[in-house]
């Protein structure tokens, strides 16, 4: 427990994007935690941005995220075509989400092959064009994947109403397995505390344009044509006509929800080994017997010293 605490601390004191892992070695001797140390030295890991968003064999890795993206992209497309009223698709939190999701799904791809065509010169740093690029990739996972899981347990417990069909199951599950399968498990990307920040901020956005949405006389298609009882995007989010219900919902989710799921998250993305950057000259720890070139060897860490 102090160990993971402590690497919760080091990631709100870093940047979003911190490359450096703050995690320590743990020893069940004596319950005690063992820090990185070698001769008084901090020793300190950070990822390895080539075989984290590029991994090898890349065939292998590039096919399946080629074909996770265009899995999501169609159905994105066959949910926006199966609307009645395609101009109002985007006023859903579900599609927000879904939208982040088909956007993180490109970057994926699109950051797996620039990085096995013009690999960086030092893959321990995030810097220059192909920084920004990674760190919208992140930001995009990091917003998605938790609130891939959020749309999906509001939407079961909240809004289902005993139909579904094809595309209503991969908006509202299916979906968040397949971003989990891409970033958790072919390129484990690991979340950082500071990027719940992100995540919260698109909640906040979503809930001000769906009270803006009620009390500004937009409209709702759905309700004009008799589809619906009122305006509301939601029953569950009906500001004029439960103020205090949606406020109650709305206070829920950005407080308890989110910093619940986040951190579920958080502990998932950590579950796999972590890609690890190798710097030349490397030496082993004293009396280690684990090889830190195995990236599945104590905790799939290749460090390097600070």
């Amino acid at each position: 427990m102090p160990s993971c605490c402590s690497a919760a601390r080091g990631e709100f004191k870093g940047p979003m994007f911190d490359l450096m892992e703050h995690s320590t070695l743990s020893s069940d001797k004596g319950g005690k935690s063992a820090s990185l140390m070698n001769d008084g030295n901090n020793i300190t890991c950070r990822l390895d941005i080539v075989r984290t968003f590029s991994p090898h064999p890349r065939l292998f890795y590039i096919g399946a995220k080629l074909f996770l993206m265009a899995w999501i992209v169609a159905v994105m497309v066959s949910s926006i075509r199966g609307k009645t009223y395609p101009s109002f698709w985007l006023a859903y939190l579900t599609h927000w989400g879904f939208t982040f999701t088909t956007a993180y799904f490109i970057m994926s791809v699109l950051s797996a092959v620039y990085l096995a065509m013009q690999p960086p010169a030092n893959s321990g740093v995030l810097e220059g064009g192909i920084g920004l690029f990674l760190k919208i990739t992140w930001a995009l996972f990091a917003i998605a994947v938790p609130g891939e899981i959020v749309i999906t347990i509001l939407f079961w417990v909240l809004e289902f109403d005993g139909t579904y069909d094809y595309v209503s199951i991969m908006v509202h599950g299916v979906g968040m397995v397949l971003i989990m399968i891409d970033g958790f498990v072919l390129s484990r990307i690991p979340l950082r505390m500071k990027q719940f920040i992100l995540f919260e901020t698109f909640s906040v956005l979503y809930l001000l344009w769906n009270a803006i949405h009620s009390f500004s006389g937009i409209g709702n298609p759905y309700a004009d044509d008799g589809t619906q009882n009122d305006d509301a995007i939601y029953a569950s989010l009906a500001w004029k006509t439960d103020t205090t219900g949606a406020a109650t919902l709305s206070v829920g989710v950005l407080f308890v929800a989110n910093p619940v799921i986040f951190l579920f998250c958080r502990v998932l993305s950590r579950l796999l080994p972590r890609r690890l950057y190798e710097e030349e000259g490397q030496q082993s720890f004293k009396g280690q017997q684990q090889s830190f070139n195995d990236e599945e060897a104590v905790m799939g860490m290749v460090c390097h010293r600070r």
